[in-house]
């Protein structure tokens, strides 16, 4: 509050990556409350919308973004595990295929791709708008490019603070201890830049 304060408009932004049916919503929205935080929830399976929306007539300061957040606009497939271990509105969707390779072998989770886009450019767009932008993201795997293509571009240093669910638990041995490595990288680059990052979940 006291950054939010300080800035010259009076409202900040909270971006949620992987919002599902609206958990971290409900979370984070006790802390950078709706009187003060304008958010945008994206989310790439469809089966979660229905619920995105009904958060929606609570908070109409709310967009909803039904795309996977990724480095680059396009489509991709959404995987998941085998059906009799998921149901329509599943945690772990993801668009990485080894993203929780520990667990499962991915499958296709969605009959149709799904459209990816730039977290990057939204950031650098909504900029311009917000001075204090927090991101929450939970990607299933996608993170670190996107963490890493922040870091290149600069655009972390943007961030008032980013809350990430890192994945290397969910891999396989030999990739989780390299995974892990990038995230202790990834961690030392925004603090460095003074951007409080924290693990979430």
């Amino acid at each position: 509050m006291s950054k939010l304060k300080a800035a010259t408009r009076s409202r900040g932004l909270f971006i949620d990556c992987g919002s599902n049916i609206g958990q971290g919503y409900r979370f984070f929205s006790r802390y950078y409350t709706p009187d003060h935080f304008d958010y945008v929830l994206v989310e790439p399976n469809k089966n979660c919308l229905e619920y995105l929306q009904g958060l929606r007539s609570e908070n109409g300061a709310m967009e909803i973004v039904a795309k996977a957040a990724s480095v680059k606009d396009g489509y991709a497939e959404l995987l998941g595990p085998p059906p009799e271990h998921s149901d329509p509105t599943y945690e772990g969707c993801s668009i990485i295929p080894g993203h929780n390779g520990g667990l499962y072998q991915s499958q296709r989770f969605a009959p149709e791709l799904v459209e990816t886009f730039s977290l990057s450019r939204m950031i650098q767009a909504k900029r311009s708008l917000y001075e204090v932008i927090v991101l929450k993201l939970d990607v299933e795997g996608a993170e670190y490019e996107i963490l890493d293509d922040m870091i290149r571009s600069g655009l972390h240093r943007d961030l008032h603070a980013a809350y990430v669910e890192f994945h290397s638990t969910y891999m396989r041995n030999s990739e989780g201890r390299r995974t892990a490595a990038m995230e202790r990288e990834i961690v030392r680059e925004f603090l460095e830049a003074g951007t409080h990052i924290s693990r979430w979940i």
